[in-house]
């Protein structure tokens, strides 16, 4: 431990944060320009690997990307100043009560960062897109970090049961952090996977989601239908729809997320009717063994090999492969079959289209000319009673 040790000058380790497998991080003060800091002391067998990572990711400055600030090395250690992020891990996450919406938009902030480090003047792979990678600040901004650093071949071979045929990671000849289509597909399958995770159905306070054991992607009833194909598409590499490029997620995500929102469900006043509508929105659903495509049928009821359609406005990454699938299906959840994330709040009677008689302003105007005529009349009678009284009724 090295709680109270300053380093560079004017870098105070001030608590532990985590001890990772191959560094430990702190939270620190920067006493010079007086802000939190977050250190990596990486001890000396690490240091090659970090002394790489640093040579291809030292120029980063993005939104979605967590900053590095300094670099102190010393004889045993490097320490690697950063950026703090006060706000939650990936852990925290799981246990917040999330919307499809905010799954949307962790998903595509993502995606935006590994298309940043990816793009023609960088050429990054991140290669270690694990739960421990992903952070979201205060401002709800997604921040990840870790990039160009060894994947963890444990936890990607512990995922490889969902629908991850061959090796766990691609390419593992290349340096950590290169660039090739193996790992950019690799990268934009790790999305699907933190996607799954924070989509599924757990108990209170879980950290941490495995994988199941029989292999099959299960989502809670109210998760809408499209974002579960996504999904599935994104994890299920022998999917004939697989999407392999962190851009053609982050558009499928966008155009759903817009989708959703511009659709406005109906009022309906029969709670048996609502039950009904609810069922044929997010009915159940499951993938064909054999390859075939989502149904979304009855419960049970497995639908024939085809290809699988994307509803209106939403691209497809197509490809040749084809071959056995794991299923998709519905968990037997207490989420209730409800709208998830309805735009719609429940307003006055008069917007929810039911309408008065008459029209509100026209009702206000006429009540201000009835009291003004009213206001008139007594004011002529006291008048005409007033000098009726003066001249005819006689004073003493």
């Amino acid at each position: 431990m090295e709680i109270g040790l300053v380093i560079g000058g004017h870098y105070l380790l001030q608590r532990l944060i985590k001890q990772g497998e191959y560094c430990t991080i702190y939270q620190g003060f920067d006493q010079l320009f007086q802000r939190s800091v977050a250190v990596k002391a990486v001890p000396a067998a690490q240091v090659s690997i970090y002394r790489s990572a640093l040579r291809m990711t030292s120029q980063f400055s993005y939104p979605n990307i967590v900053g590095l600030y300094d670099l102190v090395a010393k004889p045993d250690k490097l320490y690697l100043v950063m950026e703090y992020i006060d706000g939650e891990d990936f852990a925290a996450l799981l246990q917040a009560q999330l919307q499809p919406s905010d799954v949307f938009e962790i998903g595509r902030q993502v995606c935006s960062a590994l298309i940043y480090a990816s793009s023609s003047s960088r050429r990054i792979c991140h290669g270690d897109l694990t739960p421990a990678a992903i952070l979201r600040d205060q401002r709800g901004l997604i921040r990840v970090n870790n990039f160009a650093l060894p994947g963890d071949l444990d936890y990607f071979t512990n995922w490889s049961m969902l629908g991850g045929e061959g090796a766990p990671i691609s390419d593992s000849d290349l340096p950590f952090g290169a660039i090739s289509e193996g790992r950019l597909a690799d990268d934009t399958r790790a999305v699907g996977l933190l996607l799954y995770q924070l989509l599924t159905s757990r108990p209170p306070g879980t950290t941490v989601v495995e994988p199941p054991a029989d292999g099959r992607l299960r989502f809670p009833r109210n998760v809408p239908a499209e974002l579960c194909e996504i999904v599935a598409r994104t994890v299920i590499r022998q999917h004939p729809q697989h999407i392999t490029k962190a851009e053609v997620l982050y558009e499928e995500l966008k155009n759903l997320a817009e989708a959703l929102e511009a659709a406005v469900p109906v009022l309906v006043s029969n709670p048996i009717q609502q039950i009904s509508q609810q069922a044929e929105m997010f009915p159940p659903r499951q993938f064909s063994p054999a390859g075939g495509s989502a149904d979304f049928g009855a419960p049970g009821n497995v639908s024939p090999v085809g290809p699988t359609i994307p509803g209106p406005g939403f691209p497809s990454s197509h490809s040749g492969n084809s071959g056995k699938m794991s299923a998709i299906q519905m968990e037997s959840s207490p989420a209730p079959l409800t709208i998830p994330d309805s735009t719609v709040r429940p307003g006055p009677i008069h917007q929810m289209g039911y309408h008065d008689a008459e029209p509100l302003p026209e009702r206000r105007s006429s009540l201000i000319w009835l009291l003004l005529l009213g206001v008139v009349i007594f004011a002529l009678f006291f008048v005409v009673g007033y000098f009726a009284g003066h001249f005819f009724i006689p004073h003493p």
